[in-house]
């Protein structure tokens, strides 16, 4: 292939890309609202809030029994007798049954134990009374959740970005409305349902859904138990967030908490370069794995660059967040860990999708039920005696053993990466600039210079990817000018 249709292949993927990343771009607008939001209104109100929505999204992946990811791998090769459509049905109504039931049973005879750890001793009687909610707010979640898949396996891009959107407004910004009118965690727990409701019926209409089609018992013996090998994967990604905010109201005290759940949002700042890669990539690898590895490695090393590099510069600048709200300065000896377990769940993308493609997605399971192993472990043995700092360490190690345990499984059924000594030295680049940031949080000069002259390494390591990204840009800016003409 010549270079110039290579770089019109590479423009046309970027496209793809970029297409089903609106809807991320507007929402970093929305999740900047929300750090604004949970800035001004002080880390002891948001703390129970937060922990509600955290708890929410565990009890959300628990309910829907990894069948959103079945209806990803069988929508457009659904078994025989189903349809795509007929799949999606299906799959919600299970999941939502099982939602009801699981609800009920833990409302009528688990609550008092579900509320006293999830918020804690001192809050005990506030989170008995709101396990009811916890589970309807799951459940409307859940529906908001599978309307998404949907509308992006039909390529409805428009409905889509805008279903997004909404989606991410009522899970980072709507439910903390109430803080500027009262503290009472019930207000915020009613907003979060009242947003989450109202958006699944609308969009429910909107892709004119109708009653679900009754399937084979075949069709479920192929897509359930495919659901259930990776349902504890996405369990224990949202459990390690409930786990640590647990233990930190346990423990130390709200306020403590309501640090970690800021610091946890703005570290989630990372995402903003993964935008809608996630929701085009993954399709994207099952539809052309085996003609298109060479790409998929290059698309690795590129990942791994924006990643690196976004994050040195969030380490670099941090002191501008916390010199906004100054509330939360103390938050600023874990940014950089928890920034580091967020990077490591983003760069899963591009190195664990052999266990998908060989059928073993139990790999994945494994994996990050050794990394909430991990995060238990360390928060029993140093929450109590270290506070902020030992949940901040946990989940960090917890992002880490995840992280290698389904990256080498992954690559050993489908390789991604081009160089294994290559994404070797970039970690090791990025464990200095960790270090870097907890250790000389108090010393914005040195932090500045130490990180400035990794994130120099950064770009002379991967200079070659840095190149493709800069003739990509000039590619499209050029398309966009000649459009424009």
């Amino acid at each position: 292939m010549s270079d110039k249709q290579t770089s019109s292949a590479g423009e046309s993927f970027a496209g793809s890309v970029m297409k089903y990343s609106v809807a991320t771009y507007l929402g970093f607008g929305i999740t900047g609202a929300a750090i604004i939001v949970q800035g001004i209104l002080g880390p002891e109100k948001i703390a129970l809030p937060a922990q509600f929505m955290n708890t929410t999204a565990t009890f959300m992946y628990l309910c829907i029994l990894g069948l959103d990811q079945s209806l990803l791998r069988f929508y457009h090769e659904p078994p025989a007798g189903a349809t795509g459509r007929g799949l999606f049905g299906a799959c919600a109504a299970l999941s939502s049954a099982f939602t009801l039931v699981l609800g009920a049973v833990c409302s009528l005879f688990f609550a008092t134990r579900i509320g006293t750890f999830t918020f804690g001793q001192n809050y005990a009687a506030v989170g008995r009374g709101i396990v009811p909610l916890l589970f309807l707010n799951a459940g409307l979640y859940m529906l908001v959740r599978y309307l998404n898949v949907l509308l992006r396996l039909e390529n409805n891009l428009r409905a889509y970005t805008l279903e997004t959107l909404w989606m991410q407004a009522c899970f980072n910004l709507v439910y903390l409305l109430p803080g500027f009118f009262t503290g009472n965690v019930y207000w915020f727990a009613l907003a979060s349902v009242m947003g989450f409701g109202v958006t699944a019926i609308a969009f429910w209409c909107k892709a004119g859904l109708q009653k679900p089609e009754r399937l084979a018992p075949a069709v479920y013996r192929t897509v359930v138990p495919y659901g259930l090998a990776l349902a504890p994967s996405q369990v224990l990604v949202y459990l390690n967030s409930t786990v640590s905010s647990a233990f930190l109201l346990n423990y130390t005290t709200a306020t403590a908490q309501g640090i970690y759940a800021f610091c946890l949002r703005v570290a989630n700042l990372v995402t903003a370069i993964q935008a809608g890669f996630s929701t085009f990539w993954g399709p994207y690898v099952f539809a052309h794995y085996r003609e298109e590895q060479e790409r998929i490695s290059h698309v690795h090393d590129i990942l791994n660059l924006l990643i690196f590099g976004f994050f040195s510069v969030l380490v670099m600048f941090e002191d501008v967040i916390f010199l906004v709200f100054p509330a939360y300065r103390e938050g600023m000896q874990v940014f950089p860990l928890l920034m580091l377990s967020v990077v490591f769940s983003i760069l899963c993308e591009g190195t664990v999708y052999g266990n998908s493609i060989a059928r073993r997605p139990w790999h994945d399971t494994i994996g990050i039920g050794i990394g909430a192993a991990v995060n238990l472990g360390l928060c029993l043995l140093l929450v109590p005696r270290y506070g902020l700092v030992g949940a901040a360490l946990s989940v960090a190690a917890a992002g880490g053993a995840m992280f290698l345990y389904r990256t080498v499984t992954g690559q050993y059924f489908y390789r991604t990466i081009p160089s294994y000594t290559k994404t070797a030295a970039g970690f090791l680049l990025a464990f200095a600039v960790t270090a870097a940031g907890v250790l000389l949080w108090q010393n914005f000069l040195l932090k500045f210079a130490i990180v400035g002259a990794i994130l120099f390494i950064y770009c002379v390591l991967y200079q070659a990817q840095l190149h493709k990204l800069w003739r990509l840009g000039l590619g499209i800016l050029r398309k966009l000018l000649n459009r424009g003409a």
